[in-house]
């Protein structure tokens, strides 16, 4: 008996205390959505709620200022991509003036190997002249 009556004493002081400090009491509680129920409960509806714009003195409103640091993100993103544009074209230019640099630097290559190649080989003629006689 004595425990039945302790049970009903904490649910009663359960439900109190969640009435007192239920969400929508709260004085910072602000909900965006509020279901809409209507009379006959057949009918459950989420609504938005619209909240006034929060003005304090002295401050501009939170949504120029957004604006305006987007603007001015976004205009430093333009500078930063012009100049890794000038720089990649940069590097375009500096990369096809080497690839044209190094095929001639191998063509040149190229010529002084048959040239190597060919004195090798008088120079073999010729020792085996010079010791044939």
């Amino acid at each position: 008996m004595v425990l039945i009556l302790v049970l009903i004493i904490v649910a009663l002081t359960c439900l109190t205390l969640i009435s007192l400090f239920a969400p929508h009491q709260l004085p910072w509680y602000k909900p965006s959505l509020v279901l809409d129920v209507s009379s006959d409960l057949q009918l459950i509806k989420v609504k938005p709620v619209a909240r006034p714009p929060v003005i304090m003195e002295g401050l501009a409103e939170p949504e120029n200022d957004f604006h305006v640091s987007l603007e001015e993100n976004v205009a430093k993103l333009e500078i930063i991509i012009e100049e890794k544009n000038r720089l990649i074209e940069k590097l375009q230019r500096e990369l096809a003036a080497y690839r044209s640099h190094r095929e001639e630097f191998e063509k040149v290559k190229s010529i002084l190997d048959e040239e190597i190649q060919h004195l090798k080989v008088q120079n073999k003629e010729l020792k085996s002249k010079i010791s044939e006689s």
